[in-house]
């Protein structure tokens, strides 16, 4: 898994909206599971509580324990086996996003299980209860809850995920990482849609919709939120003063000094004294200690 991998994954995981359709906690014995095989509409999240047993989903056997979480994606046919006279306890919730119609997470190829650590064990139970508890108050801002407990589940998730966990990446996935290169070695270059349409052999057009598709913003709206992410950590050196930094991310300064307080709300002068004032207060703070 390449950090444009993950970086891919975060992008589209900060813009997703998300929507849960039904959570519960569901105990299972393997009478009412014989023979059933499930297919839904919408994602599934799947959190074993307690107890143990095997899932088959695309033609792999699954082993199944405490601790053990899964996303099904929608239209994927699975089922769930037990020892007879065993029982296993799901925690679960089904839950559709944004970006379902580009079938972005198959592109993605995310794991379809993982096993969580110790640590995220309880976290992840908590999570869910958390889930079940705002679905059934259905407050004023139950809905803004329920996101954002979603977004702590994909978050553990993917603090979970191993290096070697997505395989071997799709055409797609090559494409974008060799884009996301590309532009990362030529911020300093003027960047055009004909230059990254030319790295993957696409016509620019097409190109526009195959990256925000996978990226969720346009090409050019990428690079400028790359070059004020670099620009952050450069006003953070003492040897960069603002012109330089214009420089290194290739802006004039006007206009890179412009675009920097709108992403941040501080010009790039005031961001540098306000993050050495953090510094200063953090070190004090250190040698009192």
């Amino acid at each position: 898994m390449t950090t444009n991998y993950l970086t891919i994954m975060m992008k589209h995981f900060e813009h997703m909206n998300i929507e849960v359709a039904a959570a519960a906690a569901t105990v299972l014995d393997s009478v009412s599971l014989k023979e059933r095989e499930d297919t839904y509409d919408c994602h599934r999240f799947l959190y074993v509580k307690e107890g143990e047993g095997k899932l088959i989903a695309q033609d792999r056997e699954i082993p199944l324990a405490k601790g053990t979480l899964c996303i099904l994606l929608s239209g994927m046919p699975h089922r769930i086996v037990l020892e007879p006279d065993r029982t296993i306890t799901f925690q679960w919730c089904h839950f559709r996003s944004s970006y379902e119609d580009r079938d972005l997470y198959r592109t993605l190829q995310i794991p379809i299980y993982l096993h969580l650590g110790d640590e995220h064990q309880s976290e992840s139970s908590a999570l869910f209860e958390r889930l079940f508890e705002e679905i059934a108050r259905d407050g004023l801002t139950s809905r803004l809850k329920i996101k954002a407990t979603m977004l702590e589940l994909i978050s553990i998730y993917l603090d979970n995920l191993s290096l070697n966990d997505n395989g071997a990446p799709t055409e797609e996935m090559q494409k974008i990482d060799l884009v996301l290169k590309y532009i990362d070695d030529h911020l300093a270059d003027n960047i055009t849609i004909e230059n990254l349409a030319k790295q993957v052999y696409l016509h620019p057009n097409y190109f526009i919709v195959f990256f925000k598709g996978i990226l969720g913003s346009s090409p050019i709206q990428y690079v400028n939120l790359r070059r004020m992410e670099i620009a952050k950590g450069l006003l953070l050196q003492p040897d960069c003063n603002v012109s330089s930094v214009a420089s290194k991310v290739g802006m004039q300064i006007y206009y890179f000094s412009r675009m920097f307080k709108a992403h941040t709300g501080l010009t790039p002068s005031r961001y540098r004294k306000q993050a050495a004032s953090v510094s200063n207060v953090q070190a004090t703070r250190g040698e009192d200690h």
